[in-house]
């Protein structure tokens, strides 16, 4: 009987994370290229094994990573590791970037990125693709802040905290936090190998072991340790990151310790309803200083809605319980809003700090009234079982869609003259009519029986 070894398996390729050992290189325009061909960005299918094509873009992507990371070190951001306190980079920790002067600030920016991307990294598909990597990560949004003011009686730029919701896998063989996918694509056994299995007590990092803990480490150990007491903070939150954020916020509790602190929050691509908080004094504040944006094909900055929400065609169920903008038609994925939306938010962001008095314009956005949604599921109601009915509901339906189309059909099936059907095709027409005499045919069959 024949039987394979495990040494007998393929060995998974070896890519070093260095973007010149695989033959990419940095244009003048911050573009990521290919060596062999300047016109190509990122080739993620170099073969036909999806393993080895992984393995390439796990060192690719660590390779993007430390640039980024060297840039945003450049920028005056420090590295802080959490838990505070731990020991040594061998040992399982989160790491975070901070403004190195933070205790001097008179205003500090929080920036939760979403839980699923590398750290400093906002979207791969632009840094290391079309717009380049500083567009692409958190370098440019950084470059922005430093360019404010944190006050009208201050005109430093604001501290910043860039948090780090992601990266919090710990590898204890490379001795650093991954993102939830970054750790399927780590070095494996062999080539057939696939995923790791998480364990708690080797892949945790203490306090940091989820994006919830993360947060409410970043707020209630980071910020008392290193930010002023009497400087106000903003808080700029991106995807999921959004509802953990406004989740942790509303409560009593954690708004008596916080909400006093608090200057302004955006709210990126978020989905938490506050008709529903808890909190008033966290409603409050949203009403007054609090701003959303959610995707929206309208041009960026466009107001869609009001505190109370919208039309579900726009907002869905969701009441963001603040003006709601749109992020513009370019960002069609999470990734990509605050790419595009940053400077819009970053310029609010400005507004309110310069005004100490400053509160949201009272809007509400006016909507055609809409139909009562019954909350029942087609297909599932019990008289859907019922034939008779089940036609006359289908036949309803073809009647309402007939109507919407603006075509009228007489009952003697005859299709009406093209030229009072200006801009309708002539064979959908006389189709729709064959359709309305078979169903005649059909009723009066049934009648006859």
């Amino acid at each position: 009987m024949f039987r394979r070894r495990w040494s007998g398996l393929p060995a998974e390729p070896k890519f070093a994370p260095d973007l010149k050992k695989l033959s990419y290189f940095i244009n003048e325009e911050d573009e990521v290229r290919y060596v062999h061909d300047p016109d190509f960005y990122f080739k993620y299918f170099s073969t036909k094994n999806t393993r080895y094509n992984d393995c390439q873009r796990f060192a690719f992507d660590q390779a993007v990573n430390q640039i980024i990371d060297s840039r945003l070190e450049a920028e005056g951001l420090k590295e802080v590791l959490l838990p505070l306190g731990v020991a040594s980079k061998d040992e399982p920790h989160a790491k975070i970037r901070l403004s190195e002067d933070l205790s001097s600030k008179s205003r500090v920016v929080i920036i939760f990125g979403q839980s699923c991307q590398d750290f400093g990294i906002l979207a791969h598909r632009v840094a290391s693709g079309q717009g380049g990597l500083n567009k692409g990560s958190m370098v440019n949004i950084v470059k922005a802040l430093k360019q404010q003011k944190s006050s009208a009686t201050d005109d430093a730029a604001p501290g910043i905290i860039l948090a780090n919701p992601g990266d919090l896998w710990w590898w204890p063989e490379g001795k650093k936090g991954l993102s939830e996918f970054a750790r399927h694509q780590i070095p494996g056994s062999s080539l057939v190998h696939w995923g790791w299995h998480h364990d708690p007590a080797r892949n945790s990092i203490s306090e940091n072991a989820n994006p919830t803990e993360h947060l409410k480490y970043i707020f209630e150990k980071v910020v008392p340790q290193f930010v002023n007491d009497k400087a106000k903070i903003d808080v700029i939150a991106l995807g999921d990151m959004s509802d953990e954020v406004e989740q942790y916020l509303d409560n009593d509790d954690v708004w008596a310790k916080i909400g006093h602190r608090l200057n302004a929050l955006v709210v990126l691509g978020g989905f938490y309803d506050m008709r529903e908080a808890k909190c008033p004094g966290f409603k409050k504040f949203m009403d007054q200083r609090g701003r959303a944006y959610i995707m929206n094909q309208d041009p960026l900055d466009t107001l869609i809605a009001g505190p109370e929400g919208g039309s579900r065609a726009v907002t869905g169920y969701v009441g963001y319980g603040c003006p709601t903008y749109s992020v513009g038609p370019d960002a069609f994925v999470m990734e990509l809003v605050l790419v595009e939306a940053g400077s819009a938010v970053l310029k609010w962001l400005q507004d309110v700090a310069l005004d100490k008095d400053y509160v949201n314009e009272r809007v509400h956005i006016f909507f055609p009234e809409e139909e009562e949604d019954d909350g029942k599921w087609p297909g599932w109601d019990k008289d859907d079982n019922d034939e008779s009915k089940g036609s006359k509901r289908i036949e309803e339906q073809d009647h309402e869609e007939t109507k919407r189309i603006q075509v009228r059909v007489q009952r003697d099936a005859q299709p009406p003259k093209m030229d009072e059907c200006e801009g309708i095709d002539e064979e959908f027409v006389k189709e729709i009519a064959k359709r309305e005499k078979m169903a005649d045919g059909n009723a009066g069959s049934e009648e006859e029986t």
